[in-house]
């Protein structure tokens, strides 16, 4: 009885130790991950001096008076009848690197988080994001937004009234004067489908963008349209870009993200054509 229990005994010990070694290596979801970085560039394809592009760039003459008197004046300073001019404003809307082409503040993001998030977006606590009025002007031009981060907008000015129009499609937006030196914090519940647009409507050429998302996997395009996208998961993924000029640029770019490495990405073109295409009808 004494050599079948040590028979059995020694049976079963392999068993017993090959089970514990399953549940000690047995991973989580997030240490399995494997994690890679995508990089890559938004640019302009096309003249750079065809004159459609004026439309988008260039000095905006600033006037003095409310939005409605300075409509009714034309805003013509051959006009007599003009109000006073009092200052320039760069039209920001297709700001094109000299040197490289690339394309400022264009978006470049997951429309939908994937399967896993990198842990050390779970350690961070994300910072709220400020939208400053600087009179004519909204700075950043172009922010992306989670889920839980609030957005203080600021009037900066100490003598002159602005606006803040908030066009949301699945939030609560809002359309409020700010005095000057005035702030109010905004903080968004749900994703929004594309990026958003922050206006003033006493000043229009003050504008900025917001890409409220669910995940970290977004990116804002530098001066030079160079981008980066960190600590996304292997496999494949789609990309979307897009800019205020015409939307979408590429609404999806399959990439592959190798475990370790940084995926350069083929340059995402906005072309020309494109351009003439919704401008020129």
């Amino acid at each position: 009885m004494w050599r079948f229990s040590g028979v059995l005994a020694l049976m079963l010990l392999p068993v017993a130790a090959l089970s514990a070694d399953d549940a000690t290596a047995e991973p989580t979801d997030a240490d399995a991950q494997q994690w890679g970085t995508v990089t890559g560039r938004v640019v302009f394809s096309g003249d750079v001096d065809d004159p459609l592009l004026d439309r988008f760039r260039g000095e905006i003459p600033v006037y003095e008076g409310a939005r409605s008197l300075r409509e009714a004046a034309g805003l013509n300073p051959g006009n007599p009848s003009s109000l006073r001019q009092i200052g320039v404003e760069i039209n920001r809307t297709l700001l094109i690197d000299e040197s490289t082409r690339g394309i400022k503040d264009a978006f470049v993001y997951l429309r939908k988080p994937p399967d896993a998030i990198h842990p050390r977006y779970h350690d961070e606590e994300p910072e709220d994001i400020k939208i400053v009025s600087r009179h004519t002007r909204f700075v950043p031009r172009a922010r992306v937004v989670q889920l839980g981060q609030s957005v203080n907008f600021q009037n900066l000015s100490p003598t002159y009234l602005t606006n803040v129009h908030v066009f949301t499609i699945r939030n609560s937006g809002f359309n409020s004067a700010f005095e000057p030196l005035q702030q109010r914090e905004w903080t968004p519940r749900r994703t929004e489908p594309f990026p958003i647009k922050i206006q003033s409507d006493i000043w229009p050429m003050a504008k900025s963008w917001l890409l409220v998302l669910d995940h970290p996997y977004a990116a804002v395009t530098a001066k030079d349209g160079t981008f980066t996208i960190p600590d996304l998961p292997v496999g494949e993924h789609r990309l979307t870009f897009w800019h205020e000029t015409v939307g979408y640029v590429e609404k999806y770019v399959t990439v592959t993200v190798d475990e370790g490495a940084t995926t350069e990405m083929p340059d995402c073109e906005l072309t020309l054509e494109r351009l003439r295409k919704k401008y020129q009808q």
